[in-house]
């Protein structure tokens, strides 16, 4: 659990992982839409521009809320892309094409198509502006970098994504979740001791927000012959 023999079984726990937070993942979408339009952009969504984008959002929305529970085919994928190509195209500085890159990388992971997750994930770190004087929530961004570096991981490259992982500070609410993969990167790297101290880390974070699932950390910590008690 703690340790991936393989490729093939980092990608399968990267495909876990996407699964397990897509839930989540879409509904901070929805709240950070709520708050984005409702101080001060709010005119945006009233123009034509505006409600195109966000009926080929929904749309989009809707076909990735349909697979949550089941494997992305071909098919999908190319569904979605005729949603997403039109975003990207028509509305390239809409704050629903950054989420609708989301969505689209979580496509390609399902699909093992990490070279193109990556690309997604990166092109919303690379492109924060929304159009005159406006960016994209932090929140966005720290999201995004998180689901990068696990993508990296996945591809093999661990100190990339070490790399990534440390560019900028994390906010409180996502200490858990860059710690835990920080875990996993350092044993992929060999550094025992990194990792168990990461994933320390990350389980009183957890503990101490009060919200998640920590069994997946306790086994982790168990297997390196930490007692989880001990973290706390």
């Amino acid at each position: 659990m703690a340790s991936y023999a393989s490729d093939e079984e980092q990608l399968d726990a990267l495909k876990r992982w996407w699964k397990d937070n897509g839930n989540s993942l879409l509904a901070g979408v929805v709240i950070v839409l709520a708050v984005y339009f409702g101080v001060g952009q709010f005119q945006d969504s009233r123009n034509a521009e505006a409600g195109e984008a966000s009926d080929l959002y929904q749309q989009l929305s809707d076909l990735s809320l349909a697979k949550l529970t089941e494997s992305v085919v071909e098919d999908d994928l190319l569904a979605a892309q005729t949603l997403y190509s039109q975003l990207k195209t028509d509305h390239g500085n809409s704050i629903y094409t950054r989420y609708a890159a989301l969505m689209m990388a979580r496509f390609h992971v399902d699909l093992n198509q990490l070279d193109q997750a990556a690309a997604e994930l990166q092109w919303i770190l690379d492109n924060p502006e929304l159009g005159f004087m406006r960016k994209a929530d932090t929140e966005l961004f720290t999201v995004t970098r998180l689901r990068l570096v696990r993508v990296l991981l996945a591809q093999g490259e661990a100190e990339k994504a070490l790399a990534l992982l440390n560019a900028e500070p994390v906010q409180d609410e996502f200490v858990a979740g860059f710690a835990e993969v920080e875990g996993d990167i350092q044993l992929t790297l060999g550094n025992q001791d990194a990792a168990r101290a990461a994933y320390e880390k990350a389980l009183v974070a957890l503990n101490n927000s009060g919200a998640g699932n920590p069994l997946l950390l306790r086994l982790k910590l168990q297997e390196l012959g930490v007692n989880p008690a001990e973290a706390l």
